[in-house]
Formats: structure tokens, sequence, C-alpha cells
């Protein structure tokens, strides 16, 4: 279904780590194994292919299961929601895989289906998070919040998909590691080092914009967003 001839690689920079440094000016990546061995071999036309395929078998697995429901007696009555669990580098960042706090990592893949309320084929660029999902399922089937949980709720969003919805969101990995994002800003930092892009002018985040002077300002207000407390 992917013949290599027509293969579109993402766009790749080689010196795409270097302004990633620590405030000793080491820095922090170094191209990724995965990346290297592809980029040994020649082979980044497979990867991006053989990815390609695990989507398309996934699309048809959940065709299967939506034929059913469409079969059923609940058709009509049953909230629909798609999801990921994590973004890929597909060579972006020198890298193929996941878990890091680029947007090609933390971005996910997201559709909800309600019946009566959402409209057919409409894209909505509210940032929302995955542990809103509760609270959003809560509020739509009219059950009781559980203030145990955190989340909020992006039903509003399900019935005015174009009205703004820019809260900043969070994403973890590991201890201290932070992401802060709003739809525009990504802020992220760690133990000795930060990063700032600006997805209006760079969504593939080439430039870290951090020691700039001029992005004070902006990375306050996404710092303000920051844990207080880092679990273990």
């Amino acid at each position: 279904m992917y013949p290599m001839d027509q293969i579109e690689l993402p766009e790749v920079r080689l010196d795409d780590l270097d302004d990633i440094v620590l405030a000793n000016g080491r820095p922090v990546y170094k191209p990724h194994d995965t990346w290297r061995r592809v980029e040994k071999y020649g082979r980044h036309k497979e990867a991006v292919q053989a990815y390609l395929a695990t989507i398309t078998f996934v699309d048809d697995c959940i065709g299967v299961l939506l034929d059913g429901l469409a079969d059923s007696p609940y058709a009509d009555n049953t909230i629909v929601v798609i999801w990921g669990d994590h973004g890929w580098h597909l060579g972006e960042k020198l890298k193929y895989g996941k878990t890091l706090l680029w947007q090609e990592s933390c971005r996910v893949p997201l559709m909800v289906k309600v019946p009566g309320v959402t409209p057919k084929n409409k894209r909505c660029d509210g940032v929302v998070n995955l542990i809103d999902l509760y609270p959003t399922l809560i509020d739509l089937c009219d059950l009781p919040a559980n203030p145990k949980n955190d989340g909020r709720s992006f039903a509003p969003l399900l019935h005015e998909p174009d009205m703004k919805w820019n809260h900043p969101t969070l994403t973890t990995y590991g201890r201290g590691n932070h992401r802060i994002y709003d739809g525009r800003d990504s802020y992220i930092t760690y133990r000795g080092g930060e990063e700032l892009y600006d997805h209006q002018d760079d969504p593939m985040e080439w430039t870290n914009l951090a020691r700039h002077s001029e992005y004070v300002d902006i990375k306050a207000r996404l710092k303000a967003c920051l844990p207080t407390i880092n679990e273990p």
C-alpha cells in the first residue's frame, strides 16, 4: 500500500540538537542510536513505510469495532474516544521512538464522537491532555465528579469546537522533567537545562529560544504552571 518511491520523509536537520545545552554549555543530546543505525544503513524510507503499515492495520481493526457498534442497538447512545498513549519520532530530533518531551513524543491522536453533539469531520485546535478524559466523560455522562482526580473537562469544546481554549497543559517524563504547552509556546525544563519553542514560527522545534532575553516573560508565564512538588 505504500510504495517505496512514494514515501515522504520528515525534514531533518543534522544540527538540530546543537542549541540544546546545559548552563555550562555541555550538549544535552546526541543523535540517538536508533537514528544512527537507520542512517548508517540508509533505511529511513523503510522505517517510515513500516510505521505507515502499523497505522493502516490499527485503522482496519478500529473499523471492525465501529462496524460492530453501528450494527448494534447502542450505536446512537455510545461515546467513542480514540487516542494514543504517546507520539513517535520518525527521524525528527535525530531519533526513532518515543519518551521525550518534544512535540513529536508528546502529541497524540485524539478523536471523540458524542452522538447528537459532535459535528462530523471537524478539527478542534484546543489544547487538552489525556488526564482530561476522565472528567470529560464524567461530565458528558452526567455522573458525579471524583474530587481525587486531576484533569479538566473539555466537554465545552465538544459542543463548540471553535471556542478559544488554550489552557497550558503539563507533560512529565521522569522526576523533575516537565513540559508546559499552551498551543503556541512549548517550555521544557530539566535539571540544568531548559528549552523554549514557538510553534507558530517553528512547528518542528528546530530553534531553542530559552537563552534569548526577549523571551523572559514567556518563560516566566509558562514556568508558573510547573508543579511545585516532584514525586519520586
